[in-house]
């Protein structure tokens, strides 16, 4: 079952939503402020002010490779330094299965971007 979302996040949300649609339609607009009790002109209310720390990722995914080829996507925390993005793929049950029996010659840690496994 979803949660509810407080009345006073709801009316600021139409409240950026009405902000915004008012250059492309700006009647409309005009006429919603009115009924959300938005005070004075719309055209001359500040837009909404982004948060960039809101914006901020806490994980990132990274495709692990062996030999060149795609085998799972893996998630680590934003800023994991190379060992703990290395022992976390080759920590995965699929790289683990697709290595079995084979010798890693060469672990290659793109940071942030992948991880490829040469294996023979």
């Amino acid at each position: 079952m979803p949660k509810a979302v407080p009345a006073p996040v709801v009316a600021e949300i139409f409240r950026s939503l009405v902000l915004m649609l008012a250059p492309f339609a700006p009647f409309f607009a005009a006429e919603l402020w009115q009924e959300i009790g938005g005070e004075g002109v719309v055209f001359r209310t500040p837009w909404p002010v982004a948060d960039a720390e809101l914006a901020k990722d806490d994980a990132l995914e990274i495709p692990v490779q062996v030999n060149g080829k795609l085998v799972v996507v893996i998630t680590v925390p934003v800023g994991s330094d190379e060992t703990t993005v290395k022992a976390a793929a080759l920590a995965d049950a699929k790289v683990v299965a697709r290595v079995e029996g084979k010798t890693v010659v060469k672990v290659i840690v793109v940071p942030g971007k992948l991880v490829n496994l040469v294996v023979k």
